[in-house]
């Protein structure tokens, strides 16, 4: 077309041209894989788990879409924080396309997927494809179960369940009897079965394990200090993933465990018992209970805890610490209930009141906020210190550690046969 500037008479090309890109225009895109041909399916974990990162699945099949670029867009819950609004991927030979995404559910709760867009495309075409598939589909995000598997995992491998830590069987640990077993070099000379030996001619010692069959009583504080968010979830949901966790780890000790969630009343409870049947109830608890702006009644609580379990147990107190003025009444209770019950009060430390206190002063308005920060703290530590002096246990840690400090200090209670 630009040299009929030349040449007038190579109009006389122009129509026929058009004629042949049309023509390869038309072709293209009866080429197109058809719209009916499309089926595609989400693979999503079951259940999901509650602030952890977790992969998506989808797949997409079309014979006639085989060699194809496409993109793919899942009408995913803006709630379950997927990592990408678009994924891009290849139909193989086969006409299979399976790309994946990733989310991390900050909150629990039922959410419901929509609809799937796929756009697809050959490589050297014109013409672009795109279509809509329903494929609408619901999700549940419970507790972290997933912290389970990966307990279950550092068991199989002999590893600590966090790098770095380390557990070792303090004195006069462990009193129940295990069995016997050959005598090794370093066993304590006190462990020794001498009429075991005497009968095999050579030394045996007694294997000593964690006491079994004993009650753990988890309380949980939905209370109006527990909304306030610490990283990713709120500190009721760190709390949550802790409790899981510990109950199911007491269940493989043989331990009984039981729940208390409570606000200004008691809103659930179940009685300490063991079995899988024990686990799904505690878990389908976990997953119904909400925060509310609500000042806790730990008398209430407590209360409820001294008239059902007579039995001396473990009672884990999950909720938050303030100063003494505010925490009076967690401090009163718990000093009333360790009379009867070994009481642990577990709180989360506020990641921005450790970053205020720890970041460099650097200026004169960072030492007013060093100040601040270090003046709620110090208060904290005064309650600690108060449940302490009483016979009460204290674990205060930063709410992203609080799984695995949560089961170390069971294990450590277990194994001194403080229970």
């Amino acid at each position: 077309m630009v040299l009929t500037a030349v040449n007038v008479r190579l109009w006389l090309l122009a129509g026929p041209l058009n004629l042949l890109l049309l023509g390869v225009a038309v072709l293209d895109a009866a080429r197109l894989p058809r719209r009916a041909g499309f089926t595609a399916r989400r693979d999503l974990p079951h259940p999901l788990s509650l602030g952890a990162e977790q992969l998506v699945l989808i797949g997409v099949r079309n014979s006639a879409a085989a060699g194809f670029e496409a993109v793919v867009a899942d009408h995913a819950p803006a709630g379950l924080r997927p990592t990408a609004r678009e994924v891009r991927g290849r139909f193989d030979e086969r006409g299979e396309l399976i790309v994946e995404y990733g989310c991390r559910p900050p909150r629990r709760g039922a959410f419901r997927f929509g609809p799937l867009d796929l756009r697809c495309w050959r490589p050297s075409g014109f013409w672009m494809r795109q279509v809509r598939i329903p494929i609408p589909e619901e999700a549940a995000v419970y507790p972290d179960v997933l912290a389970i598997r990966r307990y279950q995992l550092t068991l199989r491998r002999g590893m600590p369940f966090r790098p770095g830590q380390r557990r070792a069987r303090p004195p006069g640990a462990a009193t129940s009897f295990a069995g016997l077993r050959d005598y090794l070099p370093g066993d304590d000379f006190r462990r020794i079965h001498w009429k075991a030996t005497a009968r095999r001619d050579q030394p045996v010692t007694i294997e000593l394990e964690a006491e079994r069959g004993q009650q753990v009583m988890l309380l949980l504080d939905c209370g109006r200090l527990m909304t306030a968010p610490a990283g990713v979830l709120t500190k009721l949901d760190h709390a949550v993933n802790a409790a899981l966790l510990l109950g199911w780890l007491a269940q493989q000790q043989g331990d009984r465990v039981g729940l208390l969630a409570f606000t200004d009343q008691v809103d659930q409870y179940l009685a300490p018992q063991r079995g899988p049947a024990q686990m799904n109830r505690l878990n389908e608890v976990l997953y119904a209970v909400r925060p509310q702006y609500i000042e806790p009644d730990f008398g209430e609580a407590f209360g409820l805890v001294a008239r059902r379990v007579t039995r001396r147990s473990l009672v884990v107190v999950l909720t938050d610490v303030l100063d003494p003025g505010a925490s009076h009444d967690l401090v009163l209770q718990a000093l009333w209930l360790s009379r009867r019950h070994l009481v642990l009060v577990v709180a989360m430390e506020d990641p921005a009141l450790i970053a205020a206190r720890d970041a460099p002063v650097d200026r004169s308005g960072r030492a007013y906020e060093w100040a601040a920060a270090e003046e709620l703290l110090s208060a904290r530590r005064q309650s600690f210190e108060q449940l302490r002096r009483g016979g009460v246990l204290g674990l205060d840690v930063a709410a992203g550690g609080l799984s695995p400090a949560l089961v170390e200090r069971y294990l450590e209670l277990k194994e001194r046969a403080l229970l």
